[in-house]
């Protein structure tokens, strides 16, 4: 539902669950860009139906993601697990920040035209979510959604939309990478996956009709939540490999 109403692949919400259930940090990151291969294929739909998706964008970024997507994943096992987990914390809170403040912000056009310069900063954009979303091991919606809206102009709709068909390669790149290292859990991350089929597209269906500031805010507060969830909790569960 998250995934297709704010146009993110979910990741912040699987891995605070996978962690719950005893997975590694670095093994709930691998494992969760497996799933959101899949639950932000079914969330694109509909927004695809709708033409929410700009493809001259979707092209520069699916391109330049991968790239950093492939770069990220050597660096995610140079982190420990206390880092890894301060780090993704900081980037929730970053997160939250600009949901709650920045919400009012969010743009209702169509996009700006795409000048040499605006294809550049879309490359910048791409590279860096990308690796952002390898080591955090979310599919880099939560950027490129504030990114798209703000810096370029877009609509909150095609935004998301433009996110989620971004964040599908992207997030595959990240999974097939961390499997190397045995850190992606297939059959988990298709069980997630499968079962997050459904909420995909219901909350790509309500995006289309709700406001997006409100979403925006309600998502920042859960946010929040999870956030000092995932703070008390601490580095002690005892680690879970992947089969």
């Amino acid at each position: 539902m998250l995934s297709g109403l704010f146009g993110i692949g979910g990741g912040a919400l699987l891995i605070v669950g996978m962690l719950a259930i005893g997975f590694t940090q670095h093994a709930a990151h691998a494992t969760s860009l497996a799933a959101i291969v899949v639950i932000a294929a079914a969330a694109v739909v509909p927004f695809a139906l709708d033409g929410a998706i700009a493809p001259m964008a979707s092209l520069v970024l699916v391109a330049t993601a991968m790239a950093g997507a492939y770069v990220g994943s050597t660096l995610m096992h140079r982190l420990s697990e206390v880092w890894l987990r301060r780090v993704f914390i900081v980037f929730l809170i970053l997160v939250a920040a600009r949901m709650l403040i920045g919400a009012e912000s969010a743009a209702s056009g169509g996009g700006a035209a795409l000048t040499g310069w605006a294809i550049a900063a879309l490359a910048v954009l791409g590279l860096a979510t990308g690796m952002l979303s390898s080591v955090m091991g979310v599919g880099g919606g939560l950027l490129f959604v504030p990114a798209l809206v703000l810096l370029f102009g877009f609509s909150q709709h095609t935004a998301e939309g433009t996110s989620l068909a971004v964040v599908i390669p992207t997030a595959a790149v990240g999974a097939l990478r961390h499997a190397r290292r045995g850190y992606t859990d297939w059959k988990i991350g298709l069980l997630l996956g499968l079962g997050g089929l459904a909420g995909g597209v219901a909350g790509a269906y309500l995006a289309l009709e709700l406001d997006g500031v409100v979403l925006q805010r309600l998502f920042a507060l859960f946010l929040l939540v999870m956030i000092a969830q995932l703070a008390r909790s601490g580095p002690k569960d005892k680690a879970r490999g992947s089969d």
